[in-house]
């Protein structure tokens, strides 16, 4: 089971406010969540998925109500991400 964590974002990259955090996965930056000042009403916290392993999408980041929104957002796109990247391609038959 993976075990998300967050961490101030200053803490590891310098910049960064109380409200700025990155995801660790074992220790492992995949991600951030943060306060947004131009986020859509009722959803302020941002949240996106930044491992390099995972393709580009614009279904790898979203806003939420809540910070505790925001990481049960973050961590159920992880997690499906994570099942991707463990499937073995499928190719068409000829």
């Amino acid at each position: 089971m993976t075990n998300l964590l967050l961490s101030p974002t200053r803490k590891h990259y310098r910049i960064g406010d109380k409200d700025d955090y990155v995801v660790l996965d074992g220790g492992r930056v995949i991600g951030r969540i943060m306060l947004h000042p131009h986020a859509p009403d009722g959803r302020s916290w941002f949240w996106t998925i930044t491992a390099p392993d995972i393709p580009p999408s614009l279904d790898k980041r979203g806003y939420s109500a809540t910070r505790e929104d925001a990481m049960s957002d973050f961590k159920a796109r992880w997690l499906s991400q994570d099942r991707k990247r463990s499937e073995p391609a499928v190719h068409p038959l000829p």
